[in-house]
């Protein structure tokens, strides 16, 4: 119980939320699911829209902006990741 007056915040309804309605198993499934998201054949939207998505089941792995930022990128395509890093000359220039 909270105390007469106070305001519930976000975070504490979620936190009450899932303690309520979500098993441990399923907040453990849905961080694997998260944590194995690889683009694949999504497009780069699909894939941050999922990542997005899923992220809310393991906010300890998006935590902070290098996190997120390395967890990210860790499930682009390689063959994306290749044309990230290199210099060009144009956009036409692939």
């Amino acid at each position: 119980m909270q105390p007469a007056g106070h305001q519930v915040t976000w975070d504490e309804f979620r936190a009450a939320f899932r303690a309520h309605y979500l098993p441990p198993s399923l907040i453990e499934l849905k961080q694997w699911e998260f944590r194995a998201l690889r683009q694949g054949n999504m497009s780069v939207l699909e894939y941050v829209q999922a990542f997005i998505r899923m992220s809310q089941y393991s906010p300890e792995d998006v935590d902070t902006d290098p996190r997120r930022a390395t967890r990210l990128l860790d499930g682009f395509d390689p063959t994306l990741l290749t044309h990230l890093g290199r210099s060009y000359d144009s956009f036409t220039s692939w």
